[in-house]
């Protein structure tokens, strides 16, 4: 008979301590309108993984201090503060251990946007929620770019799902995740985070939809604006690990932090980005995952020059202003990452909402209860003292039978006191006509000392002990 066999055990993952993503190296990028002492003038570093060497691709690192210096596509890079400026192509390699991004002085710059040693002090965009898209000024190489590597290009048009099926659209659209090719637990994964709908909303994104109807706070959920991921790839991917960048006219993931693996892995792979995805969301979120890195230097030296949206009587519009640290944490009060989508928020504001009704409800009823408790009391209390008033009702004891009860009262009446006469048939007592109604001769003390009165008032209904003691003939 044939017995089972075992496949060899999963290797470890091999960590090639050759791999560039494995090292250290970084490139400091500085701005030259700041001190030089400590450090007061780093805008920005990233990491150098595009050589085994330590190098990083030209253009991903102008891209990056373009976005931040306000979109500043004419920007350049020298080695030295007062260097030549550098003629570079996008595919080449930076080695330095730093560079300066230079901005050109504008004609209109005012005296305050230049340093001492006439650097052009420019302005940056502080954050990812002040960062203005550049629609008309996207990059040339990531226009038109999505869907040109060989992806899922449909053989005819397909109409768009609906929002509710965006995830299942998406999947079947991809098939697989789009870093790693694994067809297992993959998910939607969004370029523009949905937790930025106000940002989104605010520069007008909704034109790169493939569907223009939706609106409101589904207006992210976009099969433009989505790929297919790995459960562990998209977590990395909302952590800012890493972005897709164009090298060598293809799609690459460019991991901006270290990992374990996924790094050494992915770093520099080519990515087939399916058609009908819109590289302006590529861009955004290539842009959201980069400005995190600018905190260091608006946290740390003097004030700096800024350019952030404001609120006026025209609408929205773009100031140039100082910013110290304190001003700074006051304007990024947000949180990042993978926060509760809209329809997330809706349901726990909901909830609290409920939440809230219910307190007040129990609140009130308890309020209620307890008002009804203290009427029923006053009225029990004035129903006492009528019938403790109220002038007795003659009843003879012989013609009471077996199934009626009398109430004795405790009150002790001289006048009712003289006229008790010994009687030979015994009583017993009970707490409540309830239990005298249910209960057995056995179960109750007899009480022979009881005797027989001209005067008893006859019970009707249940009265507290207060008044008095049921009692119940004995069956013979």
């Amino acid at each position: 008979m044939e017995t089972i066999h075992l496949r060899p055990a999963t290797p470890l993952p091999l960590h090639d301590n050759s791999s560039p993503t494995t090292n250290k190296h970084f490139i400091v990028f500085k701005h030259p309108g700041y001190p030089e002492d400590y450090e007061q003038n780093v805008l920005l570093q990233l990491y150098a993984w595009d050589s085994p060497n330590g190098g990083l691709h030209a253009g991903t690192a102008l891209l990056a201090c373009s976005l931040i210096a306000c979109n500043a596509w004419d920007g350049y890079l020298t080695v030295e503060r007062d260097g030549q400026k550098l003629d570079l192509q996008d595919d080449d390699i930076l080695s330095a251990p730093e560079y300066y991004f230079h901005v050109p002085e504008p004609p209109t710059a005012s005296a305050d946007s230049t340093s001492s040693r006439n650097h052009y002090k420019y302005p940056i965009y502080p954050s990812f929620q002040h960062w203005a898209f550049p629609h008309r000024h996207v990059p040339s190489q990531w226009r038109g770019a999505s869907g040109d590597e060989g992806g899922s290009v449909p053989d005819e048009p397909s109409s768009t799902p609906s929002v509710s099926s965006v995830s299942a659209a998406v999947i079947a659209r991809d098939r697989a995740c789009a870093i790693s090719k694994h067809r297992d637990y993959i998910e939607r994964a969004h370029l523009c985070p949905r937790n930025e709908l106000d940002w989104f909303q605010k520069n007008g994104m909704r034109r790169y939809n493939a569907r223009l109807d939706i609106s409101g706070d589904v207006i992210t959920d976009d099969m433009a604006n989505a790929l297919a991921m790995r459960a562990d790839i998209h977590r990395a991917f909302d952590g800012c690990k890493f972005a897709f960048v164009r090298k060598a006219g293809r799609w690459v993931a460019h991991f901006l932090e270290t990992t374990y693996e996924l790094g050494r892995m992915y770093h520099n792979r080519p990515v087939e980005m399916a058609a009908g995805v819109a590289p302006e969301f590529v861009l955004a979120r290539f842009a959201w995952s980069v400005f995190p890195l600018v905190k260091a230097f608006m946290e740390h030296g003097p004030e700096r020059l800024v350019r952030v949206r404001e609120v006026c009587e025209g609408g929205l519009r773009e100031v140039v202003k100082t910013l110290d640290p304190v001003g700074f944490a006051q304007i990024t009060g947000t949180t990042r990452g993978r926060s509760a989508s809209p329809k997330s928020a809706r349901l726990l504001k909901r909830y609290l909402q409920s939440w809230r009704r219910s307190v007040s409800a129990d609140l009130l009823t308890i309020k209620l209860n307890r008002r009804l408790i203290l009427q029923r009391k006053a009225a029990n209390t004035r129903t006492i003292k009528a019938r403790l008033a109220s002038p007795p009702i003659t009843a003879p004891i012989c013609n009471l039978t077996s199934s009626q009860h009398l109430w004795i009262p405790f009150r002790q009446d001289p006048q009712a006191e003289a006229i008790l006469k010994p009687t030979a048939s015994p009583f017993f007592a009970c707490e409540s006509f309830e239990s005298a109604d249910r209960a057995t001769a056995p179960s109750f003390a007899a009480t022979t000392a009881l005797p027989s009165a001209q005067t008893l008032w006859e019970s009707q209904g249940s009265r507290s002990m207060e008044e008095g003691i049921c009692v119940m003939s004995a069956l013979a």
